[in-house]
């Protein structure tokens, strides 16, 4: 069994997380292994799913969470917290 492992980031980009952003998020997060979620304000989404990813109405300035379970979670939520941190190349 894997570990959970969590990371906490800020939604920094002026429009949050719109469609262009979570598309960047589940083509990113469907290049691990590891099941990956984000998780805004008690909703957790699959990081896979777009629609999952614009209902959860992240916009600028909210804090979520980046979970990833599986053999490469580790690098997955690296990986997806720099994405955000990186305001999505915006």
């Amino acid at each position: 069994m894997h570990k959970v492992i969590k990371q906490e980031t800020i939604i920094q980009n002026c429009k949050g997380l719109h469609a262009r952003a979570s598309a960047q998020v589940v083509n990113l997060a469907e290049s691990f292994r590891a099941t990956t979620y984000i998780c805004h304000q008690g909703l957790r989404v699959s990081a896979q799913s777009i629609m999952g990813l614009l209902m959860l109405g992240a916009g600028q300035g909210s804090i979520v969470v980046v979970e990833g379970e599986g053999i490469d979670a580790d690098q997955a939520v690296a990986s997806l917290v720099h994405l955000i941190d990186n305001k999505f190349g915006e």
